[in-house]
């Protein structure tokens, strides 16, 4: 029993010192010897072009349904103007049998 608990204390104790010292690497670090910042600056250079890039295709969708809406609006006032147009042929018709 306390040498079950000693061996828990102790697997507990290099757990915790393998998270403290896995924290404590400069975050970035690499083989180049580039410093941190740099590969932080590359980083929020990259997300701020993925950004740019999203907000992009968003408008371009929101443009490309904005089309789709004026087109089906052309759609139906040519519709419009045929029914109008038969309507006057109509007429026409009616008023030629007078």
């Amino acid at each position: 029993m306390v040498r079950t608990l000693a061996v828990s204390i102790i697997v507990a104790i290099v757990v915790l010192f393998t998270a403290v010292g896995n924290a404590q690497q400069p975050i970035g670090s690499n083989q180049s010897g580039e410093r941190p910042e740099a590969i932080s600056w590359e980083m929020y250079r990259q997300r701020q072009v993925e950004m740019q890039l999203e907000i992009q295709r968003q408008q371009l969708e929101i443009q490309r349904q904005r089309l789709e809406i004026q087109q089906q609006q052309l759609e139906i006032q040519r519709q419009q103007l045929q029914l109008e147009l038969e309507k006057q042929k109509i007429e026409s018709q009616k008023k030629q049998m007078e």
